[in-house]
């Protein structure tokens, strides 16, 4: 007798260690792919249990050349987030699921798209995923080149400035070897990057200033451009009010 509830204990045992993933676990399959669609391969992608049970925590695998993945040996029927990881990047990219019943495959109904990333190194735009390429890059002696347009840029002092004071400040500046003047409008809407860093403008460009100086308007006033707003305003030459000052030049060649 008691033999045989042995056995029936253990028949329950083992059918409750089934049910709980103890036999077959689940999959999720999916796409990574970039802010203009394209596949993003070579990526990690990470799948964290929301409530963690232990050996099922967190799983992974790695985008395929066109950008999909598998990852398997998940808890059936619980709720991960997925995310992207890479040693060159960061990005606030994440899909939550549920996982399939044990012995099934998720397939996420679209693919995972990362918006924007920003390297870990200084905190610029990256602009190649696979390379970890960002669009701003920075000189051991403050210079931030631009690979889009080809300017350099010069960041003045974090205070509120007049148009006198940038003026002179960019007159005066050698850094670099010299040679930067006042931006122009056009010049300064380059740099507008609406939702990226803190100020719609990339993190190496640091200033709490929303205002930047740019050409006179007249003999008594001059433009700036709002990075708040995104857009140009012609105010007068000794207001200051979160005015700031960068100096440009066009790359040596």
């Amino acid at each position: 007798m008691r033999r045989g509830l042995g056995w029936v204990l253990i028949g329950l045992l083992a059918m409750g260690l089934s049910a709980c993933g103890g036999g077959k676990q689940s999959a999720v399959e999916g796409k990574l792919v970039d802010w203009n669609g394209k596949p993003v391969a070579g990526v990690k992608i990470t799948a964290s249990q929301v409530q963690p049970i232990k050996g099922y925590e967190q799983l992974e695998a790695v985008t395929k050349s066109d950008g999909t993945f598998l990852i398997k040996g998940l808890f059936p029927s619980s709720a991960y987030v997925l995310k992207p990881w890479s040693d060159k990047w960061t990005s606030e990219t994440t899909v939550s699921m549920e996982t399939a019943p044990r012995g099934e495959t998720a397939v996420l109904p679209k693919p995972m798209v990362i918006t924007r990333a920003y390297s870990k190194i200084g905190g610029s735009l990256v602009i190649d995923l696979a390379t970890g390429k960002t669009r701003f890059m920075v000189s051991t002696d403050g210079v931030i080149t631009d690979s889009e347009t080809g300017l350099e840029w010069v960041v003045g002092p974090d205070r509120d400035t007049n148009y006198s004071q940038a003026e002179q400040w960019v007159a005066s500046s050698k850094m670099a070897g010299g040679g930067w003047r006042m931006p122009t409008r056009q010049e300064l809407g380059t740099l507008y990057q609406k939702g990226v860093g803190q100020g719609n403008m990339d993190p190496v460009l640091k200033t709490t200033g929303s205002w930047v100086w740019a050409e006179p308007r007249d003999s008594s006033s001059a433009w700036r451009f709002g990075f708040t707003s995104g857009n140009e305003d012609g105010v007068t030459l000794i207001s200051s009010y979160y005015g700031r000052v960068f100096g440009v030049r066009s790359r040596p060649r």
